[in-house]
C-alpha cells in the first residue's frame, strides 16, 4: 500500500488542473484501519463503539462502519438522524441510534416523526432531567421509545441528572407512558487524554448513579461514554466494565483523526484520514507564501496553527482570514505559485462541516465523490406555501 501523501499525489494527479480548492479529501483505505482499530481495542466487539456521526456526516461512510459491524450510533441533529436511518435503510441494516441532544418540543415532535419513518431503526431519546423526561413524555405518542438520561460528568454543558434524583427514579419510570429508560449518557469532552484521574472520576458518579438506580428497582441497560480523548480512560475503568449494564463508548473524530488525536494515534496507530487540498496563491519570495485555504476551509475553531502541511516540515501555518492561509518559511525550498498542498486539520469536525461534498480516493485512484449533510436545515418541516413551490 502507498503512504498517505503518495496515495494522495497518486490519486489527484490526474485531476489536478480540474479540481477546484479547497477540496475535502477522504482517503478510505485510513477508514477503514482506523475502524478497524477501534473495533480491535474494544476487544473485537463492534457493539461496545456507539460513534458520534457529527463528525462524519456521510452516507458513504456510514457503509464501512456498517461494513464491519458497527450500528450502534449518536447523532446530534435531524439532518444527522435522517442521514443515518436513509442509510440504514438503503443497506439493510438494523440501527440503534441515539439522538444525544436535548430536543425541545417542536424539534422532539420532528424527530419522532423521523423514527416513525424508519421502524426497523431503534431510535432512543436523551433526557435532560426528570422533568424534560416528562416534558418529553407529554408530547410522545405510540409505543414506548428507548430513553437515556444525561448526566453531567463535569463538562457543564448539559445533564441534570443528579445522584439526587436517583432514588426517584422507579417512580419516574412509572410515570412514564411512551419511554422505557434505557441508561445513562455521560459526556467528558471537555478533558484530555491525559486527565485520566478527572475521567475516572466522572465514570465513578455514572456508575453510582446506575447502581443507585439498579437499587430502586430500574434497570439501567447501558451507559455510553465519551469523548474521542477519553475513550481509553472509560475503556480501561473497572466500574464501567464490571457493572451490570453494557458500556459503550462514542469517539467519532478517531474515524477520520486530526492533530489533536495524538494520543489515541499513538494508542491505535491511526492513520489521517481527512485532508484539505490547497493552492498557493501568493507568494513574497522569501519570507511567506499564501494558500487557499483560510477559517472558512479548515478547522475555524481551532487557533493557528489549525492545521499541518503534509510533507512539508519547513511550512508554518500563521493565523489565517477568512479565504486565506498565510504560511511563513522555515526553509529554503518554497513551493510555487499554483502548487497543491495537503493539510491535515487540527480538528476534523469543524473542517468537514464546511464542505458539502467530499472527493473519496482509495489506494492510489479516486473512487467517487460523497455528499456531506453540513450545516443546519431551515425547517423542521416546510410550509406549505414554500413545500408547494
Amino acid at each position: 500500500m502507498l503512504a498517505p501523501l503518495a496515495r494522495l499525489e497518486a490519486a489527484i494527479a490526474p485531476h489536478r488542473e480540474r479540481l477546484a480548492t479547497p477540496a475535502l479529501i477522504i482517503d478510505l483505505d485510513a477508514v477503514d484501519h482506523n475502524v478497524a482499530a477501534v473495533i480491535k481495542r474494544c476487544g473485537g466487539d463492534p457493539s461496545r463503539w456507539r460513534p458520534h456521526v457529527k463528525t462524519l456526516k456521510q452516507a458513504a461512510l456510514l457503509r464501512h462502519l456498517f461494513d464491519r459491524g458497527v450500528t450502534h450510533l449518536k447523532c446530534a441533529t435531524l439532518d444527522e438522524l435522517a442521514m443515518v436511518l436513509e442509510a440504514a435503510d438503503a443497506t439493510d441494516v438494523d440501527v440503534d441510534v441515539l439522538v444525544a441532544y436535548p430536543l425541545y418540543e417542536a424539534a422532539f415532535r420532528s424527530a419522532s416523526r423521523l423514527a416513525d419513518a424508519h421502524p426497523r431503526a431503534r431510535v432512543g431519546f436523551l433526557a435532560d432531567s426528570p422533568m424534560h423526561a416528562r416534558s418529553m413524555d407529554g408530547w410522545a405518542h405510540g409505543g414506548k421509545r428507548p430513553l437515556y438520561f444525561d448526566v453531567d460528568i463535569g463538562m457543564g454543558r448539559t445533564g441534570t441528572f443528579a445522584p439526587r434524583w436517583a432514588t426517584h427514579a422507579a417512580a419516574l419510570a412509572a410515570d412514564l407512558n411512551h419511554f422505557t429508560i434505557a441508561g445513562l449518557h455521560g459526556y467528558d469532552g471537555h478533558l484530555t487524554a491525559a486527565q485520566a484521574e478527572a475521567a475516572a472520576a466522572g465514570y465513578d458518579v455514572l456508575c453510582d448513579l446506575a447502581e443507585t438506580m439498579i437499587a430502586a428497582g430500574v434497570a439501567v441497560g447501558e451507559l455510553v461514554t465519551s469523548g474521542s480523548h477519553t475513550y481509553a480512560a472509560a475503556l480501561d475503568h473497572a466500574g464501567l466494565r464490571g457493572g451490570a449494564w453494557r458500556h459503550t463508548i462514542s469517539p467519532g473524530t478517531i474515524v477520520l483523526s486530526d492533530l489533536r488525536c495524538g494520543p489515541a494515534i499513538a494508542d491505535l496507530g491511526l492513520e489521517q484520514a481527512a485532508f484539505v487540498a490547497t493552492r498557493v496563491i501568493s507568494a513574497d519570495g522569501f519570507r511567506r507564501i499564501t494558500a487557499d485555504a483560510g477559517s472558512k476551509a479548515i478547522a475555524p475553531d481551532v487557533p493557528a496553527p489549525s492545521c499541518e502541511i503534509v510533507g512539508w516540515p519547513s511550512l508554518h501555518p500563521l493565523t489565517p482570514s477568512e479565504e486565506h492561509l498565510p504560511i511563513r518559511l522555515g526553509g529554503l525550498t518554497a513551493p510555487p505559485l499554483g502548487h497543491l498542498l495537503w493539510l491535515a486539520p487540527g480538528h476534523v469536525c469543524t473542517t468537514v462541516n464546511l464542505y458539502r461534498v467530499a472527493l473519496l480516493i482509495r489506494d492510489h485512484a479516486v473512487v467517487g465523490e460523497s455528499p456531506i449533510v453540513s450545516g443546519h436545515g431551515m425547517w423542521l418541516s416546510p410550509p406549505q406555501a414554500l413545500a408547494a413551490e
